[in-house]
């Protein structure tokens, strides 16, 4: 049966489409529709939003969801859907060892859409207690090559974490030898940047078009702000090149002192995502995606901003723009409804250091595909 269910009295916000203003959403089965004016079929449901935001359902663009075979890995449903979260991209949990087994226990039995991007060491991210071997002479491309033929419309690209605690002595090699397979399988490399074996603004020069900068405002070792407290020059030619630049907050990648500094410059990020897991989700600093998006407003960012680097951009960089991320007619029938409301708020950083917001963003429903999948009991 195709339920029709129309959303109404709600502000609308979709960069993709350019609207922000009150408007109704229609859904006809797990697909958004143009409500004709001379259309007398009635919906099955009605869903009064008034005094809310409707938008695309968020899209949280590194996460680690590999669950019940990685530590962090997080079940993917319960930390996305109460969060108004219909589609994450998880950051490389899985490796070429491990692929297989993500796909089949958890990409394929979860009610949230997941894309991937591929850890370049074959285990991937299973344990906390040490880190994943990133030494490029283990890096088993044949095996990436057949994971990315068979899983196209799943594998993004390629993910490495490249902190000085990881690669050691490696330094800039095993990016280095991941952008030359990178090429070959004509895919995108995303780079876990904090604390860099080497200053950020040679780091971002190896980074080609598309690539994704990691943790943009991190605050450990060389981080994106110069001497003279501005965004680094290197940085801004690579973002001119066409390079992305992801928040992906996390329990230890974001200080305020880079973000005031970045933003003050008017270096806002391409994409705001979680970097969600065990060990940050439900949990300060990070909670979940619609805490951080009110963190944003705290600092500054414009709404309509913040929405599109968590709808319509990533969407986009999955090469899934018109079919999520918006609320264009057609596309798929994954819907956010959240509030904004008067509350006091303390965000911190990986140090501790707090600021004050005014303002949170807190999700009231969640429709993924046409089904309600998360109410909030007084909504």
């Amino acid at each position: 049966m195709r339920q029709r269910i129309l959303i109404s009295g709600g502000h609308v916000i979709d960069p993709a489409m350019g609207i922000n203003e009150k408007g109704d959403v229609l859904l006809e089965g797990d697909r958004i529709v143009v409500r004709e004016k001379t259309d007398k079929t009635p919906p099955d449901l009605v869903i009064k939003a008034d005094g809310c935001l409707v938008m695309p359902g968020l899209i949280d663009y590194h996460t680690h969801v590999f669950s019940g075979a990685t530590e962090n890995g997080c079940p993917p449903d319960m930390g996305t859907l109460p969060n108004c979260v219909t589609t994450v991209v998880d950051g490389g949990s899985a490796g070429t060892a491990t692929y297989e087994i993500f796909r089949s226990n958890v990409i394929s039995n979860s009610v949230v859409r997941i894309k991937s991007f591929l850890s370049v060491s074959p285990t991937g991210q299973v344990t906390m207690k040490y880190d994943e071997n990133h030494d490029p002479k283990f890096f088993d491309e044949d095996q990436m090559k057949s994971l990315f033929g068979k899983y196209s419309d799943e594998l993004l690209g390629l993910k490495l974490r490249l902190s000085q605690e990881v690669v050691g002595d490696l330094g800039f090699s095993p990016l280095i030898k991941a952008l030359e397979i990178a090429e070959r399988l004509s895919c995108r490399v995303v780079v876990h940047t904090t604390n860099p074996p080497g200053d950020s603004g040679e780091l971002v020069k190896l980074f080609r078009r598309g690539d994704i900068f990691a943790h943009v405002y991190h605050g450990k070792g060389s981080t994106i702000i110069g001497d003279d407290n501005r965004v680094l020059a290197e940085v801004k030619k690579a973002r001119q090149r066409g390079v992305i630049f992801d928040a992906a907050n996390g329990r230890s990648h974001f200080a305020f002192k880079t973000a005031e500094s970045a933003l003050a410059d008017g270096f806002a990020p391409d994409v705001i995502s979680s970097d969600m897991g065990w060990v940050t989700v439900f949990k300060q600093p990070m909670f979940g995606l619609p805490w951080l998006m009110s963190k944003y407003l705290a600092l500054g960012m414009d709404l309509f901003d913040i929405v599109a680097a968590c709808t319509s951009t990533p969407a986009r960089l999955m090469g899934m723009g018109g079919e999520i991320g918006t609320l264009s007619p057609g596309a798929c029938a994954d819907i956010a409804i959240l509030k904004q409301v008067d509350h006091h708020c303390e965000f911190f950083d990986a140090m501790g250091v707090s600021r004050v917001g005014q303002q949170l963003l807190i999700p009231q429903a969640t429709i993924r595909a046409g089904r309600i999948v998360y109410r909030q009991v007084s909504f």
